[in-house]
Parts: structure tokens; sequence; C-alpha cells
């Protein structure tokens, strides 16, 4: 039974990705045309909250009301920088993970890869309506006071229903209003759309790597089986040595395809990470402490709940591969290995001696990516956090 990765668990990150250019099949040169507008209004879109340093006086709670806003656009561009330099390494890691499903012939082998793959396509279905429905509801809150005033004799300000993201384009902003609202509209769809892509591709592609290492486990599982331990003649014993290898081998392969990931997105996560602690830190601080308007807090809340759900998830991928990979020495741990021969015994114990080392998803020899990392990293935002009051507390009171 063949399985076609990208068309049976990658589809709707491939619909995702070529809507914003970096899926990574057919570069034609309209893809690169999109490619350059959207990093374009994605760029721009923070160049133009940067200006506002120009034009308005810079108290500290005007710089951190702009940087809260900065710092959380500025993961669009670094998301879509990533993935645009990372084009091929994406292709190369669909391109194995099809080749290691053409390789998979038991039965059991391919259930576990459906029953990831599927998984994978759930979790992205439901991000997907998630913040699609935020989005719709985020881009239509400045037409509602017009819709009300032509339906209802209700007169509501149209300021109350506009997410205001301080921004300087040097033009008369009310008369280019519905030019600039579109400017904000467009930036944030297709930066929404972009971390959705991209990140549903990653949590995606972990999955995958989830479902290889639980097939090793399996593979150990039959390879021990007490049914086939019982006859431990010649052929049989030949028969667990080759299974035993078959799960040591596709072990390996995760391992690598874990590699590929580390290696080509450090920097990217690295950065990402950053960026995370401190639009987290600001946006608690610009809650919590600056005196904003009702609509303003919706913007600082959406803005941390938005590192909070990246972290959250980064690290929980994380983790997810540190248990599967655990996992297939846990099996080790709970097989009869004293039933069978020498050598096969031999082979268990440099299986029990490489379990003694915990797997991480490392970048970069610093970024771990663990449960205790997300905590950790909300706490060091918490701590900015309080950082940030004290300095506040104590220039009020001198």
């Amino acid at each position: 039974m063949t399985i076609s990765v990208v068309e049976q668990h990658f589809s709707i990150s491939k619909i995702l990705l070529r809507a914003v250019a970096i899926w990574p099949y057919h570069r034609t040169k309209l893809v690169k045309f999109h490619l350059i507008l959207f990093h374009s209004i994605l760029s721009s879109f923070v160049l133009f909250q940067l200006t506002t340093f120009l034009t308005t006086e810079c108290t500290p709670e005007m710089v951190i009301k702009i940087l809260c806003y900065t710092s959380y656009s500025s993961m669009y561009v670094l998301t879509y920088n990533s993935f645009w330099l990372n084009v091929d390494n994406i292709r190369c890691l669909l391109e194995k993970f099809q080749y290691i499903c053409d390789e998979l012939t038991d039965e059991g082998e391919i259930a576990i890869i459906k029953l990831y793959g599927n998984g994978a396509k759930r979790f992205t279905i439901m991000v997907l309506l998630c913040t699609m429905s935020n989005l719709s509801i985020a881009c239509l809150l400045p037409f509602f006071p017009r819709i009300l005033r032509t339906f209802t004799s209700i007169n509501v300000s149209e300021e109350h229903f506009t997410i205001h993201v301080i921004r300087e384009y040097f033009i008369d902003q009310e008369k280019y209003y519905y030019c600039i609202l579109l400017h904000f509209d467009v930036s944030i769809f297709i930066g929404t759309l972009v971390t959705t892509a991209t990140g549903t591709l990653l949590f995606g592609c972990i999955k995958y790597i989830c479902g290889i290492f639980r097939i090793a486990s399996y593979r150990i599982d039959q390879a021990m089986q007490t049914a086939t331990l019982h006859h431990a003649v010649l052929s049989n014993n030949f028969i667990i040595y080759k299974k035993i290898v078959r799960a040591i081998d596709i072990h390996r392969k995760a391992v690598k395809l874990c590699d590929i990931i580390t290696s080509n997105f450090v920097g990217t996560f690295f950065i990402m990470m950053i960026v995370c602690i401190i639009s987290l830190s600001l946006n608690l601080y610009g809650a919590l402490m600056l005196r904003s308007a009702t609509e303003d807090y919706v913007a600082y809340v959406s803005f941390t709940a938005a590192p909070l759900v990246y972290i959250f998830f980064a690290n929980y991928a994380g983790q997810k591969i540190t248990d599967h990979h655990n996992y297939i020495f846990t099996s080790v741990y709970n097989c009869k290995w004293y039933i069978t021969p020498l050598y096969i015994q031999r082979i268990i114990l440099f299986l029990l001696q490489k379990g003694t080392n915990t797997y991480y998803l490392i970048f970069g020899g610093i970024l771990v990516l663990c449960m205790e990392n997300a905590a950790m990293m909300v706490s060091t935002s918490i701590s900015y956090f309080t950082v940030l009051y004290s300095t506040q507390q104590s220039s009020r009171y001198n």
C-alpha cells in the first residue's frame, strides 16, 4: 500500500505554503515575484512602525508601546525569511519522509505512520480554523461602526473598533485611512498565514518523525515477541537479529531527520525564542501597566497570547521527540532479552547503554526544546516584566 506523504498528510500545508510563495516545489518566476511582494509588505509593516521614532517624542511609555507591536510583527518577517532560506531543506525532509514510507511493507508499520500523519493533518485543520476566525474578526472590526450606523440608529465611533498599531506613513492618515487600513489588514493576513503554514508544517514534520520512532519501537516489540522466542532455532534467531537491526536502522534515520531540522533552523529558532521572550515581557507590561484605551488591551492580550502559544508548541514538539526517542529503550528494557542468544544480547546491551542518555532537540548547543525549557522561558519573560515594573515604580517615586 503506497503512502503519498504530501498529498495524504501535508495537503493543507501545501495549499497554505503555496499561497505565501514558500512551497519548496515548482519555483517559477511568478512564485518568486510573489515572494518578493509578500516580503516587501511584511518588511514595510515593521518599518512604518519604527519610523514612529522619527516623529514622536520618545518617552519610556511610548518606546515600550511601539516595541510591543514591532517585536510581534518582526516574528512574521523572521519566520518568512527562515523558510525562504531553508526551502531546499524542507523539500529534502519531505522527500526523506516519502522514501521511508516507500520502504514500509508491514501493515502495522503503515498503520502507525498513517495514524501520526492523520494526527498532523487534524492539528493543521484545528490551528487554521482558530487563526482564520480570529483574523477575520480583527480585520472586520473597523467596519462594524459603519454596519451599525447603516442598519441601526446606534452611532459608534470608528476609533473604538480599530486595533491601534502605531505607525508613521508620512501622509495624511485621515485622508488615506482606507489605504492604511488595507496595508494593515494585508500585512496581518499574510503574517498570520505565514506563521500558520510554517508552524503547522514543522509540527507535522515533528509528528512524522515521532511516528518513525514509534515504528522502531514496534519493530523491537515484534522481534521480541514471546511466541518467536519460544522457538529458539537458528532460523528464528536470525529473524530476531534482522528485525532488531531494522529497528536500529529506522531509529537512526529518525535521528538524522531531527538533525536536519536542528542544523538548518538553529538561527531561526534561537532568534525567534529571544523575540518571543521580549515580546511577551513588553506586552505583559503594556497590558497591565500602561494606561491604555480598551481597544489597546485587546491588542496587548492578543500579542501576549501569540508568543505563549509559539513557546508552548515549539517545546511541546521537542518534548514529544524526546519521549518517542526514549520509548524504544523502554521497549528494550521490558523485553525478555535473557532468552535470546548471546550475540543478540550484545546488541540489546548496546541499546541499553544508548538509552542511558536522554535525547533532546538542541539548537546550537544552547536552546533545548522541552517542557522544562518552556517553563523557564515564561519565567524569564516574567522576570523581565518585573524589572520593567520596578524601574517604572522607581522613576515614579523619584
